[in-house]
Parts: C-alpha cells; sequence; structure tokens
C-alpha cells in the first residue's frame, strides 16, 4: 500500500515540475512621460498615415505582434524617408497600439527587439495617438518638417574615391615596371 502511495506522489511531483503554466501576457504602463521627454526618449517621433498592416506570425519575430506601414507626413525626429515601418503589440493586453488603416497618427517609436529584432516599435505606454488627439503634443512639439523637405537626395549616387585611387595607383605600378624592366639576354646561342 505504501509502495502505490509513494509511487502516486512520485508521479505528482514529476508531473509538477514539468508542468508550464501558459504565457501570460498582461500589459501595465507607468504615466505618459510629458511630450519633451517623450521626444527625447524616443528614436523616431513623426506624423503619418496608416496604408497598411501586416500581422506577425509568431514563428518570425519574438512575440506576437503587427508591423504597421506609414505615409510620413511630418517628422520631428528620427525618420528622413515618406515612408515608416513600426511595430506593435497584436492587442492593447500585450501593449499593442490599436492602429487603423486610413487614420493619421503622431508616432512616438524607439528601437526594439519585442517583436522583430533591431525595428521601431511603439505600443500604448508611448505617447502615440490618432492626430486628432494629439493637440497638446503638437503645440509643445512645434511644426515638424515636412518629408518632401528633407534634405536626402536619393536620385543621386555617389560613388567611392577608393576603387578609382586604386586603379590608378595600379596603372602607376604597371607603368614603372615595364620602364625599369631589364632587357634579357637571349637564351639562344
Amino acid at each position: 500500500m505504501k509502495v502505490r502511495y509513494l509511487l502516486s506522489f512520485g508521479l505528482l511531483f514529476i508531473l509538477f515540475l514539468w508542468w508550464k503554466p501558459l504565457d501570460a501576457s498582461a500589459c501595465s504602463c507607468v504615466a505618459l512621460p510629458p511630450p519633451k521627454k517623450a521626444l527625447k526618449e524616443a528614436d523616431a517621433v513623426f506624423s503619418g498615415e496608416v496604408v497598411e498592416i501586416i500581422e506577425n506570425p509568431k514563428i518570425i519575430v519574438r512575440g506576437k505582434g503587427k508591423t504597421i506601414h506609414f505615409k510620413v507626413d511630418e517628422v520631428w525626429k528620427g525618420i528622413d524617408e515618406s515612408e515608416a515601418v513600426v511595430t506593435t503589440g497584436l492587442d492593447t493586453e500585450g501593449c499593442g497600439f490599436p492602429f487603423e488603416k486610413g487614420k493619421k497618427y503622431l508616432v512616438y517609436a524607439t528601437m526594439s527587439d519585442r517583436f522583430v529584432a533591431n525595428t521601431l516599435a511603439t505600443s500604448i505606454c508611448r505617447r502615440t495617438t490618432e492626430l486628432a488627439y494629439a493637440t497638446e503634443d503638437l503645440n509643445v512639439l512645434g511644426e515638424g518638417q515636412e518629408v518632401s523637405s528633407l534634405k536626402v537626395d536619393k536620385g543621386k549616387t555617389v560613388l567611392p574615391i577608393w576603387p578609382f585611387v586604386l586603379f590608378i595607383l595600379g596603372l602607376v605600378a604597371i607603368f614603372i615596371g615595364f620602364r625599369y624592366k631589364k632587357p634579357q639576354k637571349n637564351a639562344r646561342r
């Protein structure tokens, strides 16, 4: 009888050691910082319209999330193109911001590995908000820089100078080699 109790207890003990509770994710945020502090802490701050929302399969990301594609209107920090990509959680329980296609937002984002490695990410714990509700932030931040006025010339390609320098040095070496080449004696005599 004791063996049966010991065996049952042992199996329950092993079961509890191997038992893993389901992963739970709850989002808890501290109070949002004021706009100037949020600007300083962010890697990118911009306004733009959501043009596409893609749910990321968990196998290619670190956690369940979404990738949001924006058409950028104004920039305060970190963006130099007319398009931006930001990741966020799948839902608000996972701290995800509830973006909607076609709406405009003021986005505060930081570089993160939370959903996709080395991407800009935002959440409900940032000052990101729909542009219609961003009056306080816009008053503090002032006017952003329009994307069309950013000093990025994508059409001009600048070639590095080092290949040209190596080519010239090679030509000089060949010229010197031919110039000082000793005449060979005729091996036939």
